[in-house]
């Protein structure tokens, strides 16, 4: 075989390997539903892609917070335009469970790339590809598309420094960082390039090395300008831009005894069904934690530890950064709360434990190490006693019970929650500890193997391939079941729902939300083991955002998970409450809101009952519709006349407007800097207000409003230019 055919089919493996979590589903047509990406992910995404196929590029999403920019629109990231191809579910879960592999690939081309063998770097990149991070990423959307890139921003980034090839790595790594940071995970990204820099720092020549550096850096950000334009312009007058108060930037810091879970995969609940055997709320009282899973496995430790001990390069920069990331994912438990206090910039970022990713990164770099090493036939006693001494430490765990049943007991009530009984308690630490067990004997496989190559009774090398299978096992073993699935059907609205479209869409919907709703949780304790995809359903059949955006049913003044829409157009917990109805009502007709949906019955004499439905997928709770008395129109004007709607798409809104005398006309749709206005083609001022607001003489008249964002053409003008640039150094050879 030819080496080119050897590494086609090295990458082949990786791949297919690094897919298994997903095959069955996906070839099933079922789709991921958890956390963001149903109600956020899958929502904007068919409604760019819906709009690219019928001709335009949505820039302006009308259906949500009376309308807000479209961050991520499907040209932005590149691989989301083959979305376009069939806009549904299915087919963007498809997409989305692709970048699994594709990280796989891409660290195994990083791995090769730092000098790594076949066996070193196949087995790294399982690591990288199907560590309980990674895998947890995905229901972070952008962050798995950006982890998938990050191997290569590394990798581009490494050879620049090194500037041993000419200018085509300057090409190179501006290429990579621009798709990298057109998926927004810019937290991610921004790692990827800190982990470039310390693998590639050390050279002969730092000013050159420096200046290539600075040149791919720029023509990145450059080529990716576009996007992040219209990230910027979301940000503005968000809670982001105005930066994130201490406690929210601190919220889901990495509790230190969660570092256990990377060796025990089911410390917190079951892996494959975490929605239903959930037991962590002791330490995520926010609910789930932001990523779920941080296992690696005391096999792939084990690896990194004979990796490190090696002491081959890069080794000791890995365990600077690992070290340095560890500190800054514990957040409130480490260094964090006083850099927030030296450094505010940093309050423009949440959740200390994405730096978690530099730590898996790392693991996964010196477990290829550690392979690298086995294979050659070093460090075999190393490794043997390492892998020993944690596995035989996890396998002895199931005796605890036994040999300190007092100190068990103990132990159990403060690690589980006081809602699980003495009897329970006691059968779920036995499963955390038969867990435990079942890593610290795959452990013990590969002490055994490297025995067995240390006796010279296999080749290293085929030891080596044999820990790599062993790693595989053991991270598919607690990584599987990390992103559930639920059928393509789930997506569609039920019969009911079906029915009252055209009625709801007559106008904005406001939902109260389920969070604060009895009936809700009445509905969800009678549903028992199916209660997580029941809520996801209630949230889809009551038209909560964003699942109403495929429906085309606009909503305002819906709670805000993004932290990217103005105070102004939405409400706090405590004010969207539907219990405090006379606070909440004027708001709703401000905002242009004609019905209020609900799962508990309302009385107000502004509320006049439309209909009641209850569908099967949400019972025991029904939905009940009321329309709000007198509501204001969307279009209205101050004087007498009237306003019909000739054209409406998601970037533009053409108007007739009969006014009788000179009038102000408001648009009840929310005002953006990137909105601009003509009468009857000439150019007029729009008011800067929550709604979009211009004088209007009197007559008969043509309002046209266009949404381009700001400063988009002067960062389109830049990507094209540095696009030229790029082309130009992928060409030279010298």
């Amino acid at each position: 075989m030819s080496e080119r055919a050897r590494q086609a089919a090295l990458v082949a493996l990786v791949a297919l390997v690094a897919f298994l979590p997903f095959l069955r589903g996906t070839l099933a047509g079922a789709c991921f539903y958890f956390r963001d990406l149903s109600l956020y992910f899958f929502p904007l995404r068919r409604l760019a892609l819906e709009r690219l196929r019928a001709g335009e590029l949505a820039l302006w999403n009308p259906y949500v917070h009376e309308g807000v920019p479209l961050s991520l629109p499907a040209l932005g990231y590149l691989p989301d335009l083959l979305g376009a191809l069939s806009p549904g579910e299915p087919f963007l879960t498809l997409l989305l469970s692709l970048h699994v592999p594709l990280g796989a690939v891409f660290f195994l081309v990083l791995a090769q790339g730092l000098g790594l063998r076949r066996e070193a770097a196949c087995g790294g990149a399982l690591v990288y590809a199907l560590g309980g991070f990674f895998l947890s990423t995905l229901n972070l959307y952008v962050y798995v598309q950006a982890a998938a890139w990050a191997p290569l921003v590394v990798l581009t980034l490494v050879r620049v420094l090194r500037g041993d090839l000419g200018p085509r790595p300057v090409a190179a790594a501006a290429l990579s960082l621009a798709v990298a940071l057109t998926t927004t995970g810019v937290e991610i990204v921004g790692q990827a390039v800190v982990a470039g820099l310390v693998l590639g720092m050390g050279v002969r020549r730092p000013g050159a090395a420096v200046a290539r550096l600075g040149a791919g850096l720029a023509l990145g950000v450059a080529l990716a300008a576009p996007v992040l334009v219209l990230v910027a312009g979301q940000v503005e007058g968000s809670a982001r831009g105005h930066g994130f108060a201490p406690d929210v930037v601190l919220a889901h810091s990495l509790h230190p005894f969660a570092l256990v879970q990377t060796v025990v995969g089911s410390l917190f609940g079951n892996p494959a069904n975490l929605a239903n055997e959930w037991w962590g709320e002791n330490f995520f009282p926010r609910g789930f934690p932001y990523v779920l899973s941080l296992y690696l496995g005391a096999a792939v430790l084990a690896l990194a530890a004979a990796g490190l001990l090696e002491r081959r390069p890069p080794s000791g920069r890995l365990l600077l950064l690992l070290v340095a990331a560890l500190v800054l994912s514990l957040g409130r438990w480490g260094a964090l709360g006083p850099l927030l206090a030296e450094l505010p910039a940093l309050r423009a970022f949440r959740f200390p434990v994405k730096a978690f990713f530099s730590v898996h990164l790392s693991v996964a770099l010196l477990a290829g190490l550690g392979l690298h090493a086995l294979a050659d036939g070093r460090g075999l006693t190393r490794l043997a006693r390492v892998a020993g001494a944690l596995g035989l430490s996890l396998v002895a765990l199931p005796l605890l019970p036994l040999v300190a049943p007092d100190a068990t007991a103990r132990f159990a009530l403060a690690f589980l929650p006081p809602r699980f009984t003495p009897l329970a308690r006691a059968t779920l630490l036995d499963r955390v500890l038969g867990d435990a067990a079942t890593g610290g004997a795959l452990a013990l496989v590969v002490a055994l193997l490297t025995l067995a190559a240390l006796a010279r009774r296999i080749q290293p090398t085929r030891a080596a391939w044999l820990v790599v299978s062993v790693v595989a096992v053991d991270l598919l073993r607690t990584g599987a079941g990390l992103n559930p699935m639920v059928s393509r059907r789930f997506y569609e609205p039920s019969a009911e729902l079906e029915a009252h479209l055209p009625l709801l869409r007559g106008g904005r919907v406001y939902t109260c939300p389920i969070e604060s709703s009895p009936a809700f949780h009445a509905g969800r304790a009678a549903r028992g083991r199916d209660h997580e995809v029941w809520s996801f359903a209630v949230l889809l059949e009551t038209l909560s955002p964003a699942f109403n955006v495929p429906l085309r049913v606009p909503t305002a003044l819906s709670p805000d998970l993004t932290m990217l829409v103005s105070t102004e157009r939405v409400l706090s917990p405590e004010e969207s409450s539907c219990a405090a109805l006379p606070q909440l009502l004027p708001r709703l007709r401000a905002a242009g809101v004609i019905t209020v949906l609900s799962l508990d019955p309302l009385e107000h004499e502004d509320l006049a009952p439309l209909f009641a439905a209850a569908p099967v997928r949400t019972q025991p709770v029904a939905i009940h519709a009321y329309a709000l008395r007198a509501p204001l129109p969307r279009f209205g004007l101050s004087g007498p006349g009237n306003v019909t709607a000739i054209r409406e798409s998601a970037n533009r809104l053409d108007l007739v407007v009969d006014a009788e005398r000179a009038s102000s006309l408001v648009v009840r749709d929310a005002w953006d800097p990137g909105w601009t206005a003509r009468i009857d083609g000439a150019p007029v001022e729009l008011e800067p207000a929550r709604h979009r607001l211009l004088e209007l003489p009197a007559g008969r008249h043509h309002v046209s409003l266009s949404y381009v964002p700001r400063r988009l053409a002067l960062a389109s003008l830049g990507c094209a230019i540095a696009l030229v640039v790029v082309a130009g150094l992928a060409r030279r050879r010298g």
